[in-house]
């Protein structure tokens, strides 16, 4: 079977699906292989044929694979001209294909749209028409520059709607090649919004200029850490002359360098500024300086503004707030000292909403009432429940005024604890009424504990009674008079005084009611009133007979360097004087007593010297001079000088009682030893028991000391009949304690109490011991012996 052409060339028309035309290709070159197969066997050809064909079987299969390339390419290329077809047709913006004669020869779909027309009715239309007759002119010149150069050339321009309403658009031209020559390509794009959007735009700037350069409130703008713009009111705000003072400076330029709480204004700047870009605005306090120093407070409010620039842009609003800022202070100073002064009234605050009966009152007021703090409120019975049930009539009485009248409520009462303690609380209120009827809606008010006032007052009061009572049962007379002289007090001794009560001479000046009194009395008022105590003893008055003590007391108040009065008190000294008399007569009878018994004293002693010299002295003299007269045969010299020894002896005796040199010389202690060596007689033992001894007494203390033993042991010797006497004389710090004992027949101490001076040597040892600051002790009973003691200060 021969080979056919026909059946290894593709079909005439390309196949609609270009895998169906694949696979019918492939079909029919399987069936050419196969009739070429079988001829070529049939016949049985020769090595070259058999050549031949296997070549033209390659030659088959490399046009087969290139036909199908051409296949797939012209599958793609349909595939990408419907795409383009798509894309051209439903694009966004209108698409024109111009002739040189500016003739449409094709749109797209969004051009037909934008002049409102199908697309068969625009095509073979000159574009011009479709532009505003007022356009036209540069429209052709637009399209001939198009056509002059090979750059896209753009311009601006109103068109016409099929329904002749005008939209503005932007053309885009490119020149190209056509298949009849040269071609425009021309892009519309409706740009009515934008142009809108742009007006507004123009329009919202020309506002915002308006309002920035107009705002009464001053208005800056912020780039970066500069100032680039700023208006009038910034200007006047921070007292400059240019817009130079500000544009061009660093946003903290016009600050101090710390703000008030000790933070860096840049560091300030810096982290509000960070916040107003992350937040969207940003509020501030600022302290600022104006260009004449003055401090000022700001309040910035920063506002970013969105534009395309690397730095962004600021609109920060300045407001003057130093008086605002005074005045805020100015509160809180007045709230800080209303709670201090209610910390300091210890004062708490309360709140009583009548139609729901809630009570709302701060901690002070609960521990007011005893109660611990709890912030919620709780029914006014809580509060009424507190008041002491003597006190509560009056507490609802004043209430009910108060809602009756919608006036104050002021009352002090007494409330109960909790614990049972009972406080007094002083509680003002105000009622708060509705605008329209005047219905009371609240009651407000404070309340303090005023019990330690009220306990002062009840104090005082009782003070005052007590000072009343004082003054009206004093037997002394007592008045006061203020710095005018005029009488303030007068109680009854005084209306007993000089005559007229109380009520007749309050008020009046002091020497009109006592107008008998003269010249010193004037004169010790004038010192009293200057402030000096003045003491008038033993002044008479006309109206009443006696003596009288007057003392002027100057009344001051704290702080006040003047009296404001002066008090005075007489006193009746008429018995006091008349006893003071008959004390100063007794005492000169006692002294006279005293001086008698010193002189009976001495007189004795003298008699007693006299004695020891007629009886000792005198009697030994004279057998010495009888033994001399004698007859030498009867005596003899040694007899005689015996005599001479004894009359020396007595004398030393005597010469030692009346002056004893050991005292003088060597003290108590040696004095007293020998004092009992001499005087030790026959049948009498006598023990001395001496402490404390070893440093000198006052000479005084020690003659008195030592004539007092002296003479109690004269007294043991000639009275007593004792065996044994013990003599103690002990020195302790500043006392000395001096005692003689015996153990003699005693006697009865009540008849010498009776008779003080009886018995001339113990009242003598008694004046002795008296003038030295002592006092004498006897203890003696008859039979058991006497002990005479006596304690000195030395």
């Amino acid at each position: 079977m021969p080979l056919s052409s026909n059946a290894l060339l593709p079909p005439a028309g390309p196949p609609a699906d270009p895998h169906a035309a694949l696979l019918a290709l492939r079909a029919r070159a399987e069936q050419g292989r196969h009739l070429l197969t079988q001829d070529v066997s049939a016949q049985q050809a020769p090595e070259e044929v058999r050549r031949l064909v296997q070549e033209l079987q390659v030659y088959q299969i490399e046009l087969e694979m290139q036909y199908e390339e051409l296949l797939l390419a012209q599958a793609e290329a349909q595939a990408a001209r419907a795409q383009f077809a798509d894309l051209y047709d439903f694009a966004p913006i209108g698409y024109y294909t111009l002739d040189q004669a500016g003739t449409v020869a094709q749109l797209n779909l969004c051009a037909s749209q934008q002049l409102g027309s199908m697309r068969q009715r625009l095509v073979g239309r000159r574009f011009a028409l479709l532009v505003a007759p007022a356009a036209r002119l540069e429209f052709g010149q637009f399209l001939a520059k198009v056509f002059a150069h090979d750059g896209t050339q753009s311009a601006e321009f109103a068109m016409l709607r099929e329904d002749d309403t005008v939209f503005n658009a932007q053309l885009e031209g490119l020149r190209a090649n056509g298949p009849d020559g040269l071609q425009c390509r021309l892009a519309v794009v409706d740009i009515t919004g934008r142009r809108a959007s742009t007006a507004a735009l123009a329009a919202s700037e020309a506002r915002f200029r308006q309002l920035f350069a107009g705002s009464s409130d001053a208005v800056v703008l912020l780039q970066g850490h500069q100032f680039v713009d700023c208006n009038e009111a910034a200007l006047r705000l921070l007292g400059a002359h240019a817009k130079t003072d500000i544009v061009g400076r660093p946003a903290w330029a016009h600050s101090p360098e710390f703000q008030p709480d000790g933070r860096r204004t840049i560091d300030l700047f810096h982290v509000t500024t960070e916040a107003a870009l992350r937040q969207g605005s940003q509020r501030c306090e600022a302290l600022m300086r104006k260009k004449t120093g003055e401090e000022i407070w700001i309040e910035a409010v920063l506002t970013p503004i969105d534009v395309a620039a690397a730095q962004p842009l600021v609109h920060i609003l300045w407001r003057d707030i130093t008086a605002a800022r005074a005045a805020a202070e100015e509160l809180r100073l007045s709230q800080e000292r209303l709670q201090m002064a209610l910390v300091a009234a210890e004062s708490g605050v309360w709140d009583w909403e009548i139609a729901s009966d809630q009570l709302h009152w701060d901690a002070r007021a609960q521990g007011i009432f005893g109660l611990p703090y709890h912030p919620g409120p709780v029914s006014f019975e809580v509060m009424r429940g507190a008041v002491h049930p003597h006190d509560l009539p009056a507490v609802t009485e004043a209430l009910r005024q108060a809602f009756a009248q919608s006036g104050p409520f002021d009352l002090e009462h007494r409330i109960v604890r909790p614990d049972g303690a009972v406080r007094y609380v002083a509680a003002q209120g105000k009622v708060v009424a509705d605008d329209a009827g005047g219905q009371p809606l609240r009651l407000v008010g404070i309340m303090r504990d005023v019990t330690p006032r009220r306990e002062a007052q009840n104090a005082l009061r009782r003070e005052k009674e007590f000072t009343e009572s004082l003054l009206e049962n004093s037997v002394d007379g007592i008045l006061a008079f203020d710095r005018t002289q005029r009488l303030t007090a007068w109680n009854a001794e005084a209306a007993r005084y000089f005559g007229p009560d109380a009520a007749a001479v309050l008020g009046r000046p002091v020497f009109e009611v006592l107008p008998f009194m003269g010249e010193k009395s004037h004169a010790a008022v004038a010192e009293a009133l200057a402030g000096q105590r003045v003491s008038c003893p033993g002044q008479p008055f006309g109206v009443r007979p006696g003596h009288y003590d007057a003392y002027l007391i100057p009344l001051q108040d704290d702080g006040n360097p003047e009296p404001t009065g002066v008090l005075v008190i007489i006193r009746d000294v008429t018995e006091r004087d008349r006893l003071t008399e008959e004390a100063t007569q007794l005492r000169l009878r006692q002294q006279q007593e005293v001086l008698a018994a010193i002189m009976t004293t001495q007189e004795t002693e003298r008699k007693r010297i006299a004695e020891a010299l007629h009886n000792g002295l005198g009697q030994v003299l004279y057998a010495t001079k009888l033994s001399l007269e004698k007859d030498g045969r009867t005596s003899t010299p040694r007899e005689s000088l015996r005599l001479l020894d004894d009359a020396i002896r007595t004398t030393r005796t005597i010469s030692f009682e009346l002056t004893p040199g050991v005292l003088e010389d060597f003290g108590l202690r040696i004095a007293l030893e020998t004092l009992v060596q001499r005087t030790t007689p026959t049948g009498l033992h006598l023990h001395l028991h001496l402490s404390g001894l070893e440093q000198r007494l006052p000479a005084p203390a020690e003659i008195a000391v030592y004539r007092v033993v002296q003479e109690l042991l004269n007294n043991v010797m000639k009275h007593a009949r004792a065996t044994e006497v013990e003599v103690h004389a002990a020195r302790e710090e500043n006392h000395l304690f001096v005692s003689v004992e015996d153990n003699g027949q005693g006697f009865d101490t009540a008849a010498l109490t009776a008779q003080p001076l009886a018995g001339i040597g113990l009242s003598g040892v008694r004046n002795r011991v008296a003038l030295l600051g002592g006092e004498l002790t006897i203890d003696s009973r008859p039979g058991r012996g006497t002990i005479v003691s006596f304690e000195l200060s030395v």
